[in-house]
């Protein structure tokens, strides 16, 4: 699959952004280098239902983010170079562990700008090099450990007509391409179109359609989708509730697939204590989310209805120690599958960090993963443990 030449669009806004603000000037950068290195063990690094391959790894991760700041336009970059090292049992099935070690990274770029008093323009763009199959899609239970890249580059705008109404479109461009295997490349086309209307001070409610073509590179139909929803967000003291309904409709190329089509709906409550405005990470934080979706990428036309239910929090016990938990479940019901497969995918996982001095951190991580499927051969169980030594400065300037 050939990739875009993101750069134009990119350097254009970047123009546009600068032409924003009359004086560079009146900006002030804020560049910090970051670096973590870890070391991890997995028991079932392929995630298969026999033969379970125990692995180690040792992962050093150095990067940098730089942020540019003015009174209407703020600029965000980050990249991150990722090293993986893999020790641990061989499999019959997948060869040597140590063959899977690899150099991959991330990198991304957000930027907005307040134009004029009612227009807002925005740009992102993430890139990633990886193995993790979490990556491939937003209610992905891929399990491969297939080298693989993907972009996504959004641009959007949005406009007030003032008295409670707006309007935002955005376009996204998402590439997936495997480096080696037999992955199946994707690519995807999408438009939105949101119109806001805010109730009152506390409470808005705003209509979305989206449309957008995945088209592959292999023997996996292309197809075109088309998805409408409704959803209102409440504001109360810290927390944010949304609630939101709709319905999406797939046809695929392939005159052998029948449309499939159904409901979408979600349900979400966000809290955050910043203890005050200055502080910038929350002091606590929780979140519930529960969320009935379509998957996009269907390697083999492996379409399933998701119904996800995320349950999220964390909490600093002062200004060195903190600890994050997360819990997960997720339904995927299958739409094409001959056997009506249906996987339950379970994940819970508890993180715990401790400043030792001023930007140095170390952290331990645990959790357990495990899908049951009606399919043969795909349920799994994986228990994972991770140690942490994280560094990072920041310096700038106003």
């Amino acid at each position: 699959m050939e990739r875009r030449d993101f750069y134009q669009p990119i350097l254009a806004f970047a123009a546009l952004l600068a032409a924003s603000d009359s004086l560079a000037d009146q900006g002030r950068f804020i560049v910090t280098p970051h670096i973590d290195v870890s070391v991890a063990h997995e028991s079932n690094f392929f995630r298969t239902e026999n033969n379970a391959a125990s692995v180690n790894t040792l992962a050093i991760s150095p990067g940098i983010q730089v942020i540019y700041k003015t009174a209407k336009t703020k600029v965000t970059v980050d990249g991150t170079l990722e090293r993986h090292d893999y020790d641990g049992d061989s499999s019959q099935s997948y060869g040597s562990i140590s063959d899977y070690s690899y150099t991959g990274g991330k990198a991304s770029l957000d930027a907005t700008s307040q134009v004029t008093d009612r227009l807002t323009i925005g740009v992102k763009d993430g890139l990633r090099v990886t193995r993790d199959p979490e990556y491939i899609d937003d209610y992905s239970n891929e399990v491969g450990r297939e080298k693989y890249t993907t972009n996504a580059f959004t641009p959007n705008i949005y406009y007030d007509f003032g008295n409670k109404f707006g309007v935002g479109a955005r376009y996204q461009n998402s590439l997936l391409t495997y480096n080696e295997g037999d992955g199946e490349d994707y690519s995807e086309n999408r438009g939105a179109l949101d119109v806001f209307y805010n109730l009152n001070r506390s409470t808005a409610a705003y209509f979305e359609y989206q449309i957008w073509k995945g088209t592959y590179d292999g023997a996996s139909s292309d197809y075109l989708s088309n998805e409408v929803s409704m959803n209102v967000s409440e504001q109360f003291n810290y927390f944010t509730f949304t609630a939101g309904a709709g319905y999406y409709s797939r046809s695929f190329d392939d005159n052998g697939y029948d449309t499939i089509s159904g409901p979408t709906w979600k349900l979400m409550i966000d809290g955050k204590d910043r203890g005050s405005e200055e502080d910038t990470k929350p002091r606590s934080f929780v979140g519930l989310a529960v969320v009935h979706d379509l998957n996009n990428y269907g390697s083999g036309n492996s379409y399933y209805a998701a119904t996800r239910l995320e349950l999220k929090g964390g909490y600093m016990f002062g200004p060195k120690l903190s600890a994050q938990g997360m819990a997960l479940y997720q339904n995927s019901d299958y739409q094409l599958n001959p056997d009506d497969r249906s996987d339950d995918l379970y994940v819970l996982s508890a993180q715990i960090d401790y400043k030792i001095i001023d930007k140095l951190t170390i952290g331990l991580e645990g959790g357990y993963r495990s899908q049951n499927s009606d399919a043969a051969y795909q349920s799994y169980n994986d228990i994972f443990i991770m140690a942490r030594v994280g560094y990072s400065y920041d310096f700038g300037h106003e």
